[in-house]
């Protein structure tokens, strides 16, 4: 007897069960009808044939006879286009739009609380001399706190892109235009910053990928708390909404989950605070995210290829809270866009995954100001407020940039142990607090420093930044042990206000941080139990004064994956 079949494609079937999975195209009460339609038509029983004939048809069907709901997409160029939407760079744009116009209106509004700023008349004359030589090109005066958030500026410039389906190198142009239209435009009365160009637009891509990449994770996941945690990256999710009625998602991602660590910690912490040097119990929250975007990463089989967007983003978000207030705020974002990805795994668990290339990265650590003036309260026209007769009282806090270096990570498998090992280096861009300035406002004057360090205690200063990590993991147990260090030589001769200094020397900041950590997995659960251990050491240096101290953390509380 002669036969004929239906031909499916398999790619077509995988859209399929991803869109029933997918509960973004329609409300859940829709999509539960849906799927009973579909169940209660779908049969593989032979449809209208005759045995008896030479010309017998098994006319069965993997699809569901409602024409109306079915969900197949049976058009190749279609169901690729579900699968790579399209992106909306018109929508990205009137995004970005809205918000620089909002954040100009308002800043040109307030234009008269930064008047210390104000160095450039709107004439050809003066915009030549900004737009056309290196003269307006400086390190600004402002505030720490203000200085810092602009890489989260950056952050949401990028976003804009991301969110709307562009690639990682169009949302850097976002970030990059983002922060020189600021600069250049927005700013037009004051100097070209060089620090908030660097913060803004290079600091803000590791943030908005990480970003995205957590967001997009979140989007994904099947666990109710993790959707609900999707809206930390709320672009995203709108952007999601507007763009319904597409079958798939435009953030749909295929994870191998297992090679994910999405979660948040909640503990206590024994360590000084910002009044008290002596350790004290404290509360720690934590938001953290290492991410893989490549599905092969963990699973069995040989890869080797090249990869040209992002393969690993990080982001961790720490706060330490004592009382009412909020002692410590850090964030990290690191990417690694370009590389190798080399993997080999025997079904028994046994070989390693490996990728290198060259990352960047995004670093913010802020201990609570105790004064005004570190605060960044008060503005520098106005120096009797300062009080030079009383010695400095700065805490510790630093925003780093960490430009293109390379990054080597290697994962070694034999079932029930994995191994891991990770190392950074990085060229650093960094806005450092000035550790020794405490200790020489003593019995020297820092009035004629540094504008920054003057009024602020903070400088800019370049240098390298190195960090590894190792870890072992055994069942549900896991060892982990890290090391980071930077060290940092002010940047010279730059200043906003160059003409004022007496004393532009040199001054040199270095830090340590290296921590131990115990994490037992309770089996069957999305809970963990951790134990850590951490030393910050830092140096500072400022003539011939020399100050460092070391401080002491510990860690116990309650990990949840995402």
């Amino acid at each position: 007897m002669k036969s004929k079949t239906q031909v499916f494609s398999l790619p077509l079937l995988i859209v399929w069960i991803l869109v029933l999975a997918e509960p973004t195209q329609a409300s859940d009460k829709n999509r539960e009808t849906l799927v009973k339609k579909i169940i209660s038509n779908f049969s593989l029983a032979e449809k209208n044939s005759n045995y008896w004939t030479q010309e017998s048809v098994l006319n069965f069907s993997l699809i569901s006879p409602l024409e109306a709901v079915s969900p197949f997409i049976t058009d190749p160029e279609q169901a690729s286009a579900e699968l790579k939407p399209r992106p909306k760079k018109t929508r990205a744009f009137w995004q970005l739009a809205a918000l620089m116009s909002y954040s100009q209106a308002r800043y040109w509004i307030k234009y008269s609380r930064f008047i210390e700023d104000w160095q450039y008349e709107l004439t050809w004359e003066d915009q030549k001399r900004r737009f056309f030589t290196t003269e307006a090109l400086r390190f600004d005066s402002n505030a720490f706190y203000l200085n810092w958030t602009h890489a989260f500026a950056g952050m949401l410039y990028y976003e804009f892109a991301r969110a709307n389906n562009l690639s990682w190198l169009q949302a850097s142009l976002f970030s990059i235009g983002g922060s020189l239209y600021w600069e250049y435009i927005v700013e037009w009365r004051e100097i070209i910053s060089i620090n908030d160009n660097i913060m803004t637009a290079v600091g803000g891509i590791p943030l908005g990928e990480s970003w995205f990449q957590m967001g997009r994770y979140l989007l994904n996941s099947t666990k109710p708390v993790s959707r609900l945690a999707s809206w930390l990256n709320p672009l995203l999710k709108i952007n999601g909404w507007l763009d319904r009625k597409k079958t798939l998602p435009p953030y749909q991602q295929s994870y191998n989950q297992s090679a994910q660590d999405v979660y948040l910690f909640l503990g206590y912490r024994h360590s000084p605070t910002s009044e008290n040097t002596s350790p004290t119990g404290n509360l720690a929250l934590s938001l953290h995210s290492r991410i893989i975007t490549n599905s092969s990463y963990g699973i069995t089989g040989r890869v080797d290829e090249k990869f040209t967007s992002p393969f690993y983003s990080q982001l961790d978000f720490d706060f330490m809270y004592h009382g009412r207030y909020r002692e410590e705020m850090g964030a990290t974002a690191k990417i690694v866009p370009y590389g190798r990805f080399l993997q080999n795994l025997s079904p028994e668990r046994r070989g390693y995954s490996l990728f290198y290339g060259l990352g960047t990265a995004y670093f913010l650590y802020v201990k609570r100001p105790v004064t005004d003036y570190d605060a960044g309260k008060l503005p520098v026209n106005e120096p009797d407020k300062f009080h030079f007769e009383l010695p400095r009282n700065f805490r510790d806090k630093l925003s780093a940039v960490h430009l293109v270096g390379p990054v080597l990570d290697i994962t070694y498998f034999s079932h029930p142990w994995k191994l891991h090992l990770k190392a950074e280096a990085y060229p650093s861009f960094g806005m450092i607090n000035a550790l020794a300035l405490n200790k020489y406002s003593i019995n020297h004057d820092v009035q004629g420093m540094k504008t920054t360090v003057t009024y602020y205690g903070y400088h800019y200063a370049l240098g390298p930044a190195l960090e590894s990590e190792l870890g072992l993991d055994y069942k549900n147990l896991r060892l982990k042990g890290f090391v980071s260090y930077l060290y940092y030589r002010s940047i010279q001769g730059r200043d906003r206000f160059q003409s004022w200094i007496t004393d532009d020397s040199v001054i040199r900041d270095s830090r340590w941080h290296t921590g131990l950590s115990l994490n037992y997995r309770v089996p069957g659960s999305d809970f963990s139990l951790v134990a850590a251990l951490e030393w910050v050491k830092r140096w500072g240096k400022i003539h011939e004064v020399e100050d460092r101290n070391l401080e002491k953390r510990f860690y116990l509380g309650l990990k949840y994956n995402l």
